[in-house]
């Protein structure tokens, strides 16, 4: 097969058996450059791509779930109060630059996050977007049992801990790398995944090698290369070509091409991915709730669905998605509503022809496949009720410092992807105080649904936490501090000589050791 990226066939000597082979390559079309490639310090989906091929954490997702199956960690004990987690590791298992994966490793990991006494806590190496107290934010204690024995103890239950070890932001890094490299280190990763970083081709591409060491086996490709292509036109047509292999940020307008094109096959997953615009509370006149919920009023969300869709979504009738367990079914959500929309604006004293901006990023994301098309949607909707948005695109990187800036006052186009399967990892991340301004870019604060949230995390029982996290939905769904727009299926579109792949409902590139070229 060729590819005008390498080789598609290099000659090499097998080790130790003088067979000569034909090199493998797979090539990965992606929407965007990475940010930077620390699962501690970097939260998005094009760097995490990439981080779930390099690093390993604890505990892995069985495939094509966020059921938490061995990692590194082959096994592990609860206490029956729920306060004490005790893993045991691989033994010899160890990062690509032959640095021990053992538990003083493990420690050290933690220690990065938690312990602001260490020369190596995250702060000093730059920006931190990662998941610290999210995972670990209730941990009382931690240490090293013996040299293959961890154990965590904590404050109170944290139900959504074993779940969460398995997200990409979790990933466990060299030592001695991190030490090496310092505040470079997330230009510079080194985990004990499948694959290892060869080389960063800024807004380019990332060429990773198969890591010979893996505890799991060589992966089955010797090369794996994300290739940036913004361009969703160009990018479909790189994959018709053959030149990419896997085509993830597929545009939905690219779904009949890619249905009639006999060499490509369409993946699609129940879709762990909201997708909308985020209001800043704190804001005129978004400050008020009444224009918060006339603008979920004034958007057709069906017939977005349908126009740029591919009718591959649903209207968000609740802040989760519907695959979510949790979900709230009976919630009616914000129908379409012309005349409702522009008498709560009236009602809250906005005149016709109130001027915004509404950021938005400039290619397909997971959660929106659309892109910046439907930013323009949403745009002529506001128009209808007086609300005069111009749309301002920025490349994905760009758009991502102004948001989490927490000084942005205009409108922001706004996704999420869940990493875990948990309803915490929605509700929480997007609109709790915490999360200000890294996630919730809204800004906003109720003391009553972060009351809600505390008390479903140390609950065990599936069913009362859903019980829990219901009444949330309806504080959130009703303060809107989002326009809630839409849900989307996973799609992606990979060619027919893939063997092995599968999606997984965080849309990271789990596994991948797995996959072949046929």
């Amino acid at each position: 097969m060729k590819s005008t990226l390498i080789a598609a066939a290099v000659l090499a000597v097998a080790a130790g058996s003088g067979v000569a082979h034909a090199d493998t390559t797979l090539v990965v079309g992606i929407a965007a450059d990475p940010t930077g490639l620390d699962p501690e310090a970097v939260e998005n989906n094009t760097s995490g791509f990439i981080m779930s091929t390099v690093y390993d954490s604890l505990v892995r997702y069985k495939p094509g779930t966020t059921e938490a199956a061995p990692g590194i960690a082959e096994s592990w004990e609860t206490s029956a109060d729920g306060l004490t987690y005790t893993f045991h590791l691989r033994h010899g298992a160890q990062f690509s630059d032959g640095t021990p994966l053992d538990a003083k490793a493990v420690i050290w990991n933690v220690d990065r996050l938690l312990n602001k006494a260490s020369p190596e806590y995250i702060y000093n190496t730059g920006p931190v977007e990662g998941y610290i107290d999210f995972t670990y934010g209730d941990v009382a204690s931690y240490r090293a049992v013996d040299d293959n024995t961890v154990e965590f103890k904590f404050k109170q239950p944290s139900a959504p801990f074993l779940s969460s070890l398995g997200m990409v932001w979790n990933g466990l890094v060299s030592p001695a790398a991190a030490a090496k490299w310092g505040k470079d280190y997330r230009n510079h990763p080194v985990g004990s995944g499948p694959f290892v970083l060869r080389e960063w081709r800024q807004r380019d591409s990332i060429i990773l090698d198969a890591n010979p060491s893996y505890w799991g086996g060589k992966p089955k490709v010797d090369h794996l290369i994300f290739k940036e292509l913004p361009d969703p036109q160009a990018a479909v047509l790189s994959l018709k070509r053959g030149e990419i292999q896997i085509l993830a940020d597929l545009g939905t307008q690219a779904v009949p091409a890619i249905k009639a094109d006999a060499n490509i096959t369409l993946l699609t997953q129940p879709g762990l991915a909201v997708s909308g615009v985020a209001l800043p509370v704190d804001v005129p006149p978004f400050d008020d709730k009444r224009v918060r919920q006339a603008l979920n009023y004034a958007i057709d969300k069906d017939a977005i669905n349908k126009a740029l869709f591919s009718s591959l979504a649903v209207p968000l009738t609740s802040p989760l998605p519907a695959a979510q367990w949790g979900f709230d079914k009976s919630l009616p959500g914000y129908p379409y509503d012309v005349a409702k929309a522009q008498a709560l604006l009236k009602e809250a004293g906005v005149k016709p022809g109130t001027q915004v901006e509404l950021l938005t990023y400039n290619s397909p994301r997971g959660y929106n496949p659309a892109g910046p098309n439907l930013a323009i949607a949403i745009q002529g909707y506001l128009k209808k009720v007086g609300i005069d948005a111009s749309v301002h695109q920025l490349e994905v990187g760009a758009y991502f410092s102004s948001v989490r800036s927490g000084t942005y006052k205009g409108l922001m186009m706004e996704g999420w992807t869940g990493d875990n399967g948990d309803p915490d990892n929605f509700l929480s991340e997007l609109w709790s105080a915490k999360n200000i301004p890294v996630v919730n870019w809204s800004r906003y604060k109720n003391p009553d649904f972060e009351t809600l949230l505390s008390q479903a995390l140390v609950v065990s029982d599936q069913a009362k936490r859903a019980e829990i996290y219901q009444k949330a939905q309806k504080i959130v769904m009703d303060d809107a501090p989002w326009i809630f727009i839409n849900s989307t299926l996973q799609i992606r579109a990979i060619r027919k000589e893939v063997k092995g792949y599968e999606l997984n409902p965080t849309q990271m590139f789990f596994g991948m050791e797995n996959v072949s070229l046929q």
